[in-house]
C-alpha cells in the first residue's frame, strides 16, 4: 500500500489529465488519483510535492526532470556538494519518497560515504521499508552491503586491540573469542572429521550463531537474564560503552563497523506475516582453513505461527580453500529438495557425483526427497545492482539462476 504523508518529496510521471486539476500519476509501480496546483503535461515527469488538505493529496510542482540539477536543488535549500546531486540524479531513476528534512539528512550521508552507489541504495532500502531515518540504522544498512569480508574484519579488530596501550578484561575477553570464532565444539579427536556432517554441521553453525550473539536483543527480551556464554555482540557493546579517554580510535572504529554489521542483518531480516527472511554471516573453521559462510534463508508460517518445514529456501554463500567462491541455492516444496551448485570449477560435478548418494540417504532420514542437484558457472555482470532480487545487501559471488 503506498502512503503519501504530509510534506513527502517524490519523482512521478503524469499518466492522464482528468477534469478541476486532478490527474493519474505513476510512482514506481503505484497509480494514484491526485490534485494537482500547478498545471502539468500528460506523460511528463516532474519532482512533486505532498500537501494534504483535508485528507486529500494535493502535489506541488518541485521541478521538471529536464530542469538542471542546480535549480532543483535551489527549490529543495540544498548546498551544491557532490553527495546532493547524486541523490538529486537518483531520485528520477528510482521510485524515491522522502520529505525535505530527509533528503537534506540522505545527501549528508551519501556526501561522506566512500561507496556512493551502495549509498544510495541504502537510501532507497529504508524509504521502501519505511525505516526511520537515523545514522545508525543508515551505518548499519551500509556496513552489511560492505564488500569487506567478514573475517578481515575481524583480524582488523583483533590487530587494533592489540595496540591498546591498557587492555582490560573485555579486550582480552574478545581477543580471545575472536580466536575461537568458526572453530566447532571440542567433540573428540575424531570432531574434524565429522564437522560438516548432518546435525554436526548444524550444532557448528548453531555454535558459530551463539559466539556472535547475532540474536542478542532477542535472548534478552525472551530470558530475563542473558544466561550461558558471552557473545562477541554482548562483548562489543560494553567495550563500546566504556569511557572513550583511553580507547584507542582504529579499535572503536573497528569495533563500530563490526556491529554496525551485525544490526545491519538484523535489519535486513524482516518478518512479515507468513514470510520470514533471516540473513547472517558466521566465520568458519574448516580443517584449519579460516573462512566465513553468508546464509540466506526464506520461509513461511503456518496457521499455528510455526516454521512450516515442508517449504523453504536457503542460500549458503562459501569462499573455500581448493573450491573458492561457491554457492548452494537450496528450495524445498512439499519436502522435495532441489540443490543448484554454483561455482566456476569445471570438475565440480564430477567430484560431488559420489557425495549426492549419500546426501540424498541423509535427506531420507529427515523425511525430505532429493529431487536433482544441478551445476552451473557463475554469472557475472558488472555494476550489479545491491537488491536484485530481494532485500539481502550481498556482495561476493554474482549469478544467474
Amino acid at each position: 500500500m503506498l502512503t503519501l504523508k504530509n510534506g513527502q518529496i517524490f519523482f512521478a510521471h503524469v499518466n492522464r489529465l482528468f477534469p478541476n486539476q486532478h490527474a493519474e500519476i505513476q510512482l514506481g509501480t503505484h497509480r494514484l488519483i491526485a490534485r494537482l496546483e500547478a498545471p502539468l503535461e500528460s506523460g511528463k515527469g516532474y519532482f512533486l510535492q505532498v500537501d494534504l488538505v483535508e485528507g486529500e493529496p494535493r502535489l506541488k510542482l518541485i521541478g521538471t526532470k529536464n530542469a538542471d540539477q542546480f535549480s532543483l536543488m535551489r527549490q529543495l535549500s540544498l548546498p551544491n556538494e557532490k553527495g546532493y546531486h547524486a541523490l538529486a540524479e537518483f531520485f528520477t531513476k528510482e521510485s524515491l519518497s522522502m520529505t525535505r528534512e530527509q533528503i537534506q539528512q540522505a545527501g549528508q550521508w551519501v556526501g561522506k560515504a566512500s561507496d556512493k552507489k551502495l549509498a544510495l541504495d541504502v537510501i532507497k532500502l529504508m524509504s521502501a521499508r519505511d525505516m526511520p531515518f537515523s545514522e545508525n540504522i543508515f551505518n548499519s544498512l551500509l556496513a552489511a552491503g560492505s564488500k569487506f569480508p567478514l573475517t578481515d574484519a575481524l583480524s582488523a579488530l583483533r590487530t587494533a586491540l592489540a595496540s591498546e596501550t591498557e587492555p582490560d578484561s573485555i579486550v582480552q575477553r574478545i581477543t580471545g573469542l575472536i580466536n575461537e570464532l568458526g572453530k566447532p565444539p571440542q567433540n573428540g579427536a575424531d570432531g574434524q572429521t565429522h564437522m560438516l556432517e548432518g546435525k554436526t554441521a548444524m550444532d557448528n553453525i548453531k555454535h558459530a550463531v551463539q559466539q556472535m550473539g547475532l540474536f542478542h536483543e532477542h535472548a534478552i527480551i525472551r530470558d530475563s537474564e542473558v544466561s550461558g556464554a558471552e557473545s562477541l555482540k554482548s562483548l562489543l557493546i560494553q567495550y563500546l560503552g566504556r569511557s572513550g579517554a583511553k580507547m584507542n580510535p582504529a579499535a572503536r572504529q573497528a569495533a563500530e563497523q563490526l556491529l554496525h554489521r551485525m544490526n545491519g542483518q538484523l535489519l535486513l531480516s524482516i518478518d512479515t506475516g507468513p514470510m520470514q527472511q533471516l540473513f547472517f554471516d558466521i566465520p568458519l573453521e574448516l580443517y584449519g582453513h579460516r573462512t566465513e559462510l553468508s546464509f540466506q534463508w526464506e520461509g513461511k508460517r503456518r496457521e499455528d505461527g510455526k516454521i512450516d518445514p515442508d517449504y523453504c529456501r536457503v542460500v549458503f554463500y562459501l569462499d573455500l580453500e581448493n573450491l573458492d567462491q561457491t554457492v548452494v541455492d537450496v528450495k524445498i516444496q512439499k519436502r522435495i529438495t532441489n540443490i543448484t551448485v554454483i561455482n566456476e570449477s569445471p570438475k565440480i560435478k564430477a567430484f560431488a557425483a559420489m557425495l549426492i548418494p549419500e546426501l540424498k540417504e541423509k535427506l531420507k532420514e529427515y523425511d525430505y526427497e532429493l529431487s536433482a542437484v544441478h551445476f552451473k558457472q557463475p554469472f557475472r555482470q558488472k555494476n550489479k545492482p545491491l537488491q536484485k532480487s530481494g532485500p539481502r545487501l550481498y556482495s561476493g559471488v554474482d549469478i544467474q539462476i
